[in-house]
């Protein structure tokens, strides 16, 4: 008995985009998503939103020393490896919860190269003195709010992270 060959499905998507001066360019993207449920415009979108992921993994790298260990270890390796994710989880809970409170739309790549202001004191006060946590935790607002803001939150909403109708999420009831 031979084993059955699969037929893969997949199309290809070119979108036209408008380069400087009004040169014509197109981006040609492969995707198995299928034509009746994803339109064109939609998976270009979604698309868009790969970068996201792709500054994840930045973040993960350059904020969180994600990008070499000095072991040989593959366990202390990859406890390494949790604890640095744990870091970018706990910088961007901050961050969201930041702009929450301050009402201003931040970034959360510009919030994680500066969390190093913020997070000491914080994790200090949890680990102290929490009776100063609200006030370290304003200061943290404050400080993010003046360093950390979205370059371009009206571009977002319309072409950026959030043309999809993505929202942040509250972490407060």
């Amino acid at each position: 008995m031979g084993a059955e060959k699969e037929t893969y499905h997949g199309r290809l998507v070119a979108l036209y985009k408008r380069g400087r001066r009004n040169e014509k360019t197109f981006v040609y993207l492969h995707t198995n998503l299928e034509r009746r449920e994803f339109s064109l415009q939609e998976v270009g979108k979604l698309y868009r939103l790969r970068w996201q992921v792709e500054l994840l993994f930045k973040e993960c790298k350059s904020h969180a020393n994600l990008h070499r260990f000095d072991t040989e270890k593959s366990a202390i390796a990859e406890g390494l490896i949790w604890a640095s994710m744990l870091v970018v989880v706990l910088k961007r809970a901050i961050t969201h919860a930041a702009e929450l409170a301050i009402g201003i739309e931040l970034s959360t790549q510009r919030a994680a190269s500066c969390a190093k202001h913020v997070l000491d004191d914080i994790l200090r006060c949890l680990l102290g003195s929490a009776s100063k946590l609200a006030d370290v935790v304003g200061r943290a607002c404050v400080f993010l709010g003046e360093n950390s803001r979205r370059a371009h939150p009206k571009r977002d909403r319309t072409k950026g992270r959030l043309s999809m109708g993505l929202e942040p999420v509250s972490l407060c009831p």
